[in-house]
């Protein structure tokens, strides 16, 4: 069975979590990193033999919009899936039922689903260092015992319905935060490494200084790929968000949670 992994990781910490899982189960793995906008504009289709592996980031509980509206491109044919979210050590509430029902819907059955603390994107006070080598380890035996699932069953009809948490209709946040951006300060030296890497080509190509409040996703790739810490978020309403979720969920450690059908 060819083992393929689709991963969004702005920030490398679902990639992470998907390839040790993957690795615990092929020694060869076929990569679609879809975190850069171009990775995105053509769908993907997978047949019988194929194996997939997916993982996002949960943005306020859900799948971010964007990535349902590709992964409705992703088309299966009784392909077998495994389920990875990703979250910032406050919850990840409805995003795992999301992101099952949208591939199962197109074609694919799942066998197994789990949700890992990251690191926050917007500080590193929430989750620090997270996967940690024991997340890490979790996740290869995830993988392990998958794969033990997988190899027994000899008809799909023997694959019985993955149960994960959450609830339908999903999560809407009553009130969202307003468009938003990094702001460049005097430290820039135009390197160009945040235009390149940005997810949503939020950043001009033409002037890297410049950014799009309304498609930037405040993934803080920039912030953190930025080598002269020349990206900032000054918003009072992110920092409020911020300061909400340090003083709220960093004093609490998340384990890893696993479902297997």
């Amino acid at each position: 069975m060819r083992v393929n992994l689709i991963y969004f990781s702005a920030t490398d910490r679902t990639a992470k979590v998907v390839k040790e899982i993957g690795s615990a189960i092929s020694d060869e793995l076929f990569e679609n990193d879809i975190t850069l906008e171009e990775n995105r504009n053509e769908g993907l289709v997978f047949t019988e033999k194929d194996l997939v592996i997916v993982g996002v980031p949960v943005y306020a509980g859900r799948v971010p919009k964007f990535l349902v509206e590709y992964f409705n491109k992703v088309k299966g044919n009784n392909t077998l899936v495994i389920f990875v979210v990703t979250y910032g050590n406050r919850a990840y509430e409805d995003a795992l039922l999301e992101l099952k029902n949208t591939f199962e819907e197109n074609g694919f059955i799942g066998v197994g689903a789990t949700a890992f603390v990251g690191e926050h994107s917007y500080t590193d006070l929430l989750g620090n260092g997270r996967p940690n080598k024991e997340d890490l380890e979790i996740a290869k035996k995830f993988g392990d015992r998958v794969k033990i699932k997988i190899n027994a069953i000899k008809d799909i009809s023997e694959i019985g319905n993955l149960n994960v948490p959450g609830n339908y209709p999903y999560v809407v946040k009553v009130s969202k935060m307003k468009p938003m951006a990094p702001e460049t300060n005097d430290n820039c030296i135009d390197c160009g490494i945040c235009k390149n890497s940005c997810p949503t080509n939020a950043i001009s190509k033409q002037n890297c200084r410049s950014v799009d409040k309304e498609r930037c996703i405040k993934c803080c790739r920039c912030i953190r790929n930025c080598p002269v810490s020349a990206k900032e978020m000054t918003n009072s309403e992110y920092i409020e968000m911020r300061d909400f979720l340090i003083n709220n969920w960093s004093n609490i450690y998340n384990s890893p949670e696993i479902y297997i059908y």
